[in-house]
């Protein structure tokens, strides 16, 4: 994520006090996006997640728990691999466009002395390349199996005009997450299988800058577990998917002394420092059912449960320097403390396929995906809104071996109007409105 904003040299901020209200401002959203960033789970609004991990569950709307009949099996139910042969390999890609988010001010809205006043502004367009890989195997005779799922479903990046009054409360925030889940698979008999697995996330780099310190973070990780079943009769199949925490701890960040500083202590600019935080990244559960109608028609519906309330508050400690014990950054503490009490969320899908030619299939789906971010604890790095998601999807088998899938979706992130930031937070309170385009291919080869 990346916004950029640099002051004129020649504003005038009043006084101290006022600078400090504006540096607990740019504080709050830069620890708030060093969380929200790397939270970002499978669906739109809640908290920045990004859900399209292969084109075939995509053009159905994600609701593909129940499905699972490809290698994409390895990251939305690795039990229903059970129900493939052989082994397939998936490689794939989605397009993500956001045109940019629309911000103008309302009755509620102020502005920060020596700060820009507020005005309508839109946030720079961006168009970012979610890659995934999956594999999956399976023997028949021995019962057993195994998967792997690769993918990035983490990251995202905002730019708001320079010298917007958004803008200055994060100049670049940036995120890079790679997950890699592989599973074990048995299957009991012909209609139930189960499987169990974990996972890793991988924090490969992370930044995050205001006009007070510029943040960064690299080579992070933090361990999972996954477990999934499939019940699967001649027409009616039930999935069910289980993905738990996952606690990251981001130790020797560094932290670096931005220009804006210059006010309480010319020495702070440029100045370094560590600083330690960690996460949570929150459990998660889809519960799915599928129809198979007859041999052309295949209708999904899927609840996805996440706990978003395990994010409670976010907790930076700066090692012992010149920056930690800065009025602007700590308020002379060391340390920070960012309340967030988000709630769970859940999202509903529903998907549909139809076989028009032996080899070939056109698919549609729905989502609507609620934020779990509380009106209180919005800001505008972060959707923060309710979402619904409207896909198209086609596949067709060249032979036997080899499939082509491809889906777009549109996703209308519903208008907010905010009016509930209070103090120094209420430069968030406007109205903002956005949306994005996701075009999503997947190549997958059977063995």
């Amino acid at each position: 994520m990346k916004h950029a904003t640099h002051l004129q040299s020649g504003s005038v901020i009043e006084s101290n006090q006022v600078l400090a209200k504006a540096g607990s401002e740019m504080k709050r959203w830069n620890i708030a996006l060093a969380c929200l960033l790397l939270w970002t789970h499978a669906a739109w609004a809640g908290g920045l997640a990004i859900g399209d991990k292969s084109a075939h569950a995509s053009g159905m709307g994600n609701a593909f728990t129940a499905v699972a009949d490809d290698a994409s099996a390895a990251w939305f139910n690795p039990a229903g691999a059970a129900f493939t042969t052989g082994m397939k390999i998936m490689l794939g890609n989605a397009a993500i466009i956001i045109p940019g988010t629309r911000y103008t001010p309302n009755s509620a809205t102020v502005s920060l002395p020596g700060l820009p006043a507020q005005a309508a502004t839109k946030s720079e367009g961006k168009t970012f390349f979610v890659p995934h890989l999956y594999y999956t195997y399976w023997d028949e005779k021995s019962m057993l199996g195994a998967s792997i799922s690769i993918n990035a479903p983490f990251g995202l990046e905002t730019d708001w005009p320079k010298n917007s009054s958004l803008a200055s409360s994060a100049t670049v925030s940036k995120l890079s997450l790679v997950n890699i889940n592989p599973s074990v698979i048995f299957k009991f008999n012909h209609q139930l299988s189960v499987s169990t697995g974990f996972s890793y996330v991988y924090l490969k780099n992370i930044r995050l800058d205001n006009l007070f310190q510029r943040l960064e973070a690299k080579n992070k990780g933090g361990w999972g577990a996954t477990a999934s079943v499939m019940w699967r009769s001649q027409q009616f199949s039930l999935g069910l998917t289980y993905r738990s925490r996952v606690h990251i701890n981001i130790t020797d960040g560094v932290a670096i002394g931005g220009w804006a500083l210059a006010s309480e202590n010319p020495a702070l600019v440029g100045a370094r420092a560590t600083g330690n935080t960690s996460m949570t990244l929150p459990d998660n559960v889809n519960i799915g059912i599928a129809w198979h109608a007859n041999d052309a028609w295949l209708f999904s519906a899927e609840a996805d449960w996440t706990n978003w309330s395990t994010f409670k508050e976010v907790r930076i400690n700066y090692a012992p320097s010149a920056l930690a014990k800065s009025q602007l950054l700590t308020g002379g503490t060391g340390t920070h403390i960012l309340t967030q009490n988000w709630k769970d969320t859940v999202t509903f899908r529903a998907g549909m396929e139809w076989r028009f030619a032996p080899h070939m299939r056109a698919r549609m789906g729905y989502a609507f995906d609620p934020t779990p971010v509380n009106a209180a604890d919005f800001a505008p790095s972060t959707p923060g809104n309710d979402s619904h998601i409207f896909s198209l999807g086609y596949s067709i088998a060249f032979n036997d071996a080899i499939n082509l899938d491809l889906a777009y979706s549109h996703v209308y992130i519903r208008k907010r109007d905010q009016r509930a930031s209070t103090g120094t937070d209420a430069v968030r309170n406007g109205r903002y409105s956005s949306s994005a385009n996701v075009v999503a291919t997947s190549l997958q080869y059977s063995f």
